[in-house]
């Protein structure tokens, strides 16, 4: 029975090689030549689109300040973003009047956050093997609140942040990520030989909806630790801070990447 099964699976192999003799290799493993003119423009584009958000990043944050104070106001949140931080190509928000409360979590928070993040990491243990991803991703938030509910449980006088500094740093952080994209844009995608046209539209639709999405992640953030307390901070800042927005941009790199021709990839 065993000599049996081996023989089977090596004729089913052997037939599979003769069926698959003729294909060529996968386009993800061929090696991609790129013409004077490619590379010229993977050198100049990322360098000439920093260049213009540099330039143009007082314009962004105008309009960042603008959406967020915007939102704050109909949310009442008692916060609003100085003028002059903005012209100095950064963005402070002050409480008003006799707003700046710690909001560090009361007893029945704690008690309740840390009840919720037994139930759901217990519940992930049934989860099936297809759900395997979203799996880890649930244990992974549930270790870091666990780890914020333990620090706010006894040494809640310590955390060193408090709103505005998380809404200052998030907003440091997209700034950022939005220089880097022209860089890892040209990297993965302006290598490859389609037009110019193509290439600009792409990177401007991808920038524009960083800079819709950033200013309304700052509301939302700040809507929570307002609402709640500051004991999500954590969990906001790691796993809906930077790493959120890298994995944002990586479903939108695959999703341009996705159309492109695959005779430009033989």
């Amino acid at each position: 029975m065993r000599n049996a099964a081996i023989v089977s699976a090596a004729r089913a192999i052997q037939e599979a090689r003769q069926h698959h003799a003729t294909a060529g290799q996968h386009r993800a493993l061929r090696r991609l030549t790129a013409g004077p003119s490619v590379i010229a423009q993977t050198l100049l584009l990322p360098a000439l689109i920093c260049a213009l958000l540099v330039i143009g990043e007082p314009f962004i944050l105008n309009f960042w300040r603008d959406c967020i104070q915007f939102w704050l106001t109909r949310l009442d949140i008692p916060l609003y973003a100085e003028q002059q931080a903005v012209a100095m190509k950064t963005m402070n928000f002050e409480w008003i009047g006799a707003a700046n409360a710690s909001y560090m979590p009361s007893f029945t928070t704690k008690l309740v956050s840390a009840l919720t993040t037994f139930v759901v990491f217990a519940l992930t243990s049934s989860m099936s093997k297809d759900k395997l991803p979203l799996q880890y991703l649930l244990r992974i938030v549930c270790v870091v609140q666990a780890l914020a509910l333990l620090f706010f449980w006894y040494a809640p006088s310590q955390f060193p942040y408090s709103i505005p500094d998380h809404m200052r740093d998030i907003i440091s952080m997209g700034s950022m990520l939005m220089l880097a994209i022209p860089v890892m844009l040209a990297i993965g995608y302006y290598l490859l030989d389609l037009s110019l046209t193509v290439k600009i539209v792409h990177t401007v639709f991808i920038l524009s909806y960083f800079i819709l999405m950033i200013p309304h992640k700052v509301v939302l953030h700040t809507l929570i630790l307002y609402k709640m307390s500051l004991l999500y901070m954590p969990v906001l800042y790691i796993c809906l801070g930077a790493v959120f927005d890298m994995l944002l941009f990586v479903a939108l790199y695959s999703w341009t990447v996705s159309m492109v021709p695959e005779e430009i990839t033989r």
